[in-house]
């Protein structure tokens, strides 16, 4: 009897198996996901006039191109913007430690990022051949590059470097890249590859820039030491061809194919790769189609409305990027004009390149056309920047304006004065933009 039904239960075994889909019989690949955390520091200085000489330098816009004009009687606290050198007020930044020593393809990591200038820049710990850097992780660009020990003392002084001679696994690339910028500023060197591991996910051999020669805003702007490009890989700048960055390399072996930012406007918040954590964000989810046609992760813009005012139609530039290495909103000028027509007391100031207001007073809502139909409200609270100078007539204190002009841009740039009141999804399927409230 026993032999009996366990002949039966061998021939239904038998039958299921026959009977299921090819697809159940692969093999079924471990996924994974990971994170990035990010924290805010303690010590930083903000200053707008810094924060648009860095956007301005990295899409080549040059002073000549911006709005004329500017208050007479304002008396700004630093340098003011006087070319794009740096100010002096960057402070340099401490990583966490992370290992190269496990390869589980489920591994989850977490490491912790630090926002510098109160949330004008973020950088995180990156792992290369087990030496611990402090890097920008930047959708606006698609190269990886890192101080090293290659450059001279002096052009590395405050600057955590990577030494190819103390990693095993390094090994130079035929190659080399020369990345130069609007205002003449440059990095140029040689290719190397290397294990890097980012919150856990560890890429092999991924390709990076050594440079040998810097520019002296590089070399000043000590909160970073080079960055990690996530745009789209052919936007590359490494010869003798395009290399994929470390996103593409890794985006295989994910959950899902994507990558996260939940900037948030405190300075704490994360980056994700791998997975869309539907716990940080609310309501629904707008899908914006990506034109990755030039690199960027590009899309339409073409409406927008102040406080409670109409919508009008944007008339100058519509294209748009989504921009974790920026961190202003940089639109349209027509849309920066009459945003700050809204703003009592606001002003144009060439001394320190853009729009500043009392700071007493309360900056609109700004909507924003993202797609074919998506409106992103961001809070005037959020695009309230940082105390700039002193109007030397009445004495107010003066702040600068986080909306400032793309003048001379092909495209507006959605920096993290943005990103920071969404949960943004950069996801390549398709490619498109996910953008939520964020929790």
């Amino acid at each position: 009897m026993h032999l009996i039904l366990s002949l039966i239960l061998v021939v239904c075994l038998s039958y299921e198996v026959l009977a299921a889909p090819s697809g159940l019989l692969r093999p079924v690949r471990k996924s994974r996901s990971f994170r990035v955390e990010r924290v805010k520091r303690s010590n930083y200085v903000r200053d707008g006039s810094t924060a648009i000489r860095k956007a301005y330098r990295k899409y080549g816009i040059s002073a000549s191109q911006m709005d004329g004009g500017g208050m007479d009687d304002f008396e700004p606290f630093f340098g003011g913007f006087g070319g794009f050198g740096g100010n002096g007020h960057q402070s340099s930044s401490t990583s966490s430690s992370s290992s190269d020593s496990s390869t589980d393809s489920d591994q989850e990591g977490t490491v912790t990022a630090t926002s510098v200038e109160g949330g004008s820049e973020f950088v995180s710990p990156v792992v290369i051949g087990g030496q611990n850097i402090t890097l920008d992780f930047d959708t606006g660009s698609a190269d990886m590059w890192v101080m090293n020990t290659l450059l001279s003392s002096s052009a590395t002084k405050g600057h955590e470097t990577y030494d190819p001679e103390k990693s095993s696994t390094f090994q130079y690339v035929n190659g080399e890249f020369d990345i130069s910028y609007g205002d003449s500023s440059s990095a140029a060197g040689y290719l190397g590859q290397d294990t890097v591991n980012i919150g856990g996910a560890i890429v092999k051999n991924q390709v990076f820039g050594l440079p040998v020669e810097v520019s002296s805003e590089f070399i000043e702007d000590t909160s970073s030491n080079g960055l990690v490009g996530l745009s789209f890989s052919s936007l590359n700048s490494f010869e003798p061809g395009p290399q994929k960055t470390f996103f593409d390399n890794i985006a295989a072996e994910l959950e899902e194919p994507v990558f996260t930012a939940r900037l948030r406007s405190d300075g704490v918040g994360e980056y994700g790769f791998g997975k869309i954590d539907h716990s940080l964000y609310t309501g629904i989810m707008a899908n914006i189609s990506i034109d990755s046609s030039a690199g960027f992760w590009q899309f339409d813009s073409t409406q927008y409305a102040v406080g409670s005012g109409a919508t009008r139609e944007i008339t100058n530039v519509t294209a748009a990027i989504a921009d974790t290495g920026t961190t202003l909103l940089l639109l349209s000028p027509d849309v920066v004009e009459v945003y700050y027509e809204a703003v009592k007391g606001s002003s144009y100031s060439s001394s320190v390149g853009g729009y500043i207001y009392p700071c007493s007073v309360d900056l609109p809502n700004l909507t924003l056309g993202m797609g074919s139909s998506f409106k992103a409200v961001v809070p005037g609270s959020v695009l309230e920047y940082a105390e700039v100078g002193t109007n030397k007539t009445s004495g107010e204190t003066m702040c600068y304006g986080g909306v400032q002009s793309c003048s001379g841009s092909d495209f507006q740039i959605f920096g993290d004065m943005f990103l920071r009141s969404y949960y943004v999804v950069f996801d390549k399927r398709g490619p498109s933009l996910g953008v939520a409230t964020h929790t």
